[in-house]
């Protein structure tokens, strides 16, 4: 079977789309890590990711299952200090999104990072290190 040498390239470029896909995707840093109920709400999940690009960086923090907080503020702290106070809605869930893009503060996170949701009272509510 002889291939044509149209057919040589179109087979080709496939590869070459193949191989650099996975290297484009990887462009910047993407860390995730799971939030860990708090005693006071032991049905409380979350999750906190990080993604760095260069000098952009994101960070999202969002706490699951915490519906007797619902029209509360929590307060988000990374490594002890306080980033924002989302709202929880009336399914009990709050998400704090912040990005250098945006022109917002968007705290260094690295090995050993802490991420700790709180009431405005203080009680843990959920917690988890980068």
């Amino acid at each position: 079977m002889k291939l044509s040498s149209r057919m040589i390239t179109l087979i080709a470029v496939i590869a070459a789309v193949a191989v650099a896909a996975p290297v484009a995707m990887a462009k910047g840093t993407v860390t995730l890590i799971p939030l860990q109920a708090g005693d006071a709400y032991p049905s409380a999940t979350g999750k906190a990711k990080y993604k760095k690009d260069g000098s952009n960086r994101e960070l999202e923090v969002e706490v699951q299952h915490i519906r007797s907080l619902a029209g509360k503020r929590v307060n988000v702290f990374v490594n002890g200090n306080k980033i924002g106070s989302p709202l929880v809605n009336r399914f009990g869930n709050a998400n704090l999104n912040r990005d250098t893009q945006l022109g917002q503060a968007v705290p260094n996170i690295v090995d050993g990072s802490t991420v700790r949701v709180k009431t405005l009272g203080g009680t843990l509510i959920a917690s988890g290190t980068f």
